[in-house]
């Protein structure tokens, strides 16, 4: 039987969307109820020194994490995110036990040393470790595969495609795949973390259903796909296919009364999910917040004026987004 696992990221990636404030009772009830559904792995939210002390899924510090967990966790792994700028090695504490059980460490290309040296701290502090390089497609083949030959030295317990800015096809996803399977230590997991950009995340991840590997495979997802610009994959479709193609698992009743419950409430005050604008920053192989940042404040730009915007954009800025770059980029444009 294939082994294809869920990671549920919606207090983490959904984060994007509330600024990270959830009441402490809602982080509480969605981990709780994420473990009753079945699903394998719950990121709970960003590790980050700054972080908030109460009503938030930025925590300060790893014991911050301890409250908003059940006592049994069945067969449920939790994990929470450290970004390399965020969280550094002398901020780690050691596994308890009762925190945490895994740290998933998030870098961008320019980032792989600081990420090395993270990586390595959260292995001796006895959790498992996952790595997350961003923008996985914008590794050529070769980087990459050096890359993954560096990771593989230090054994994580996963490692991932990411498919940040949501363009990325399933030719894509394989040729990445197929780096990942050869180089990495047999036990290590490949996972895949997709955005809806072109609306492919849930096709994309049907056909890693269809990879011919003994290794076990981690899909994320979040509910109702809550997330940065088009969001995510949707963790209620991605655990009905999964049981419905490879047996009942995942108990979807508890996974949609979460989704009524605590998602549907922020929708109606916040926007994620597919759009023709985020479209177009996927076709250009931009970053989503060219338009997120761009529509908060000209909420009325044509499609026609937002394509010729990203059109302009130099090929090296098409990744990075700061956001007095958007603006000032659009005003220079259009006034200049």
């Amino acid at each position: 039987m294939k082994n294809i696992q869920l990671l549920d990221c919606t207090l983490r990636d959904g984060g994007y969307i509330t600024k990270w404030q959830f009441k402490d009772n809602v982080i509480a009830n969605i981990t709780d109820e994420l473990i009753n559904a079945n699903i394998d792995y719950i990121e709970i939210g960003y590790l980050n020194n700054k972080g908030q002390s109460k009503d938030s899924t930025q925590f300060q510090s790893i014991d911050q994490v301890i409250p908003y967990l059940p006592k049994q966790r069945k067969n449920s792994m939790i994990i929470a995110m450290a970004d390399v700028l965020q969280f550094r090695p002398e901020d780690l504490t050691p596994y308890s036990g009762q925190s945490i059980e895994a740290i998933r460490v998030v870098f961008y290309k320019h980032q792989i040393s600081d990420a090395f040296l993270l990586g390595k701290a959260v292995k001796n502090a006895g959790y498992k470790l996952f790595m997350q390089p961003m923008v996985t497609i914008d590794y050529s083949v070769k980087e990459y595969t050096a890359l993954v030959a560096r990771l593989a030295d230090i054994e994580p317990h996963g490692l991932s495609i990411v498919d940040s800015f949501g363009y990325m096809m399933k030719e894509d996803v394989r040729q990445y795949f197929a780096i990942l399977d050869n180089y990495l230590p047999p036990k290590t997991m490949i996972g895949f973390h997709s955005h809806n950009n072109m609306n492919m995340a849930f096709i994309t991840a049907q056909d890693i259903f269809d990879y011919t590997t003994e290794r076990t495979l981690v899909i994320d997802s979040s509910l109702y796909g809550i997330g940065r610009g088009a969001g995510n994959l949707h963790t209620e479709l991605i655990a009905h296919y999964y049981n419905t193609l490879l047996g009942k698992k995942y108990d979807l009743s508890r996974i949609l009364s979460l989704i009524g419950k605590y998602i549907l409430p922020i929708q109606n005050e916040k926007t994620w999910g597919y759009s023709p604008y985020l479209l177009i920053t996927g076709l250009y192989h931009c970053h989503p917040n060219f338009a997120c940042y761009l529509l908060e404040e000209y909420p009325d730009i044509s499609i026609e004026d937002f394509e010729n915007y990203i059109k302009a954009i130099p090929y090296e800025m098409r990744t990075k987004c700061k956001k007095e770059y958007v603006l000032g980029l659009w005003n220079h444009l259009h006034n200049g």
